[in-house]
């Protein structure tokens, strides 16, 4: 989705706004880390920094993340794979690998999210953690979901009605970004652009 790769090279852009997600997330990141969704790096380079005695996998669905993620990011710590979180062959060969997975605005474009789920505590060690954003509340889904391939958002009820038909027990769950709410209904519900406002995203 060519919309989805420009809104995320503009909030890839906006430092303040991923440090402050980065830093919501970090505190749950242990061990060996797997990224899905890697896309552009802009957590990934977070990770790496942050946990340089970790083993690290990136991973995208895209095969142009992946080549991109391949020359940015492998080294001794770090490798880079294809994977798609709905697709159960995916991760036959990863069972049990991972102390942390983590996979940010991803859960949305998979059609079967439960099975996703499954897919991603299978590969996690004993005691690990499956750390996820998704979009949240179903009145904001709009154009801008729409054509980056989005099949639902999210409520604090309906991703625990989904976790419980797994393995999963939910160690956090909040909501995050509160202030976004009212530029995105602006975007995409009213005006009905399918990309972000760079201006705007600089502002917030």
């Amino acid at each position: 989705h060519e919309a989805g790769a420009v809104n995320l090279r503009i909030i890839g852009q906006a430092e303040n706004f991923t440090n402050w997600m980065y830093d919501q997330i970090r505190p749950f990141l242990q061990g060996t880390i797997l990224e899905i969704g890697s896309g552009h790096g802009t957590y990934s380079k977070k990770i790496i920094h942050d946990f340089q005695n970790s083993q690290i996998v990136l991973s995208d669905i895209d095969r142009r993340y992946v080549d991109f993620l391949k020359k940015e990011f492998v080294g001794n710590q770090t490798s880079v794979r294809k994977l798609d979180l709905g697709c159960k062959e995916d991760f036959l060969n990863l069972q049990s690998s991972f102390d942390s997975v983590l996979a940010l605005n991803v859960l949305e474009h998979v059609k079967e999210d439960i099975q996703a789920l499954n897919n991603a505590y299978d590969i996690l060690n004993p005691g690990g953690r499956f750390i996820i954003l998704v979009p949240a509340h179903n009145f904001l889904f709009n154009c801008i979901d729409a054509r980056v391939g989005h099949y639902r958002r999210y409520t604090k009820e309906s991703i625990t009605g989904k976790v419980s038909q797994t393995k999963f027990t939910i160690e956090k769950l909040f909501y995050f970004n509160f202030l976004s709410i009212f530029a995105w209904y602006w975007n995409g519900n009213i005006l009905k652009k399918e990309i972000l406002n760079e201006g705007a995203m600089r502002i917030f």
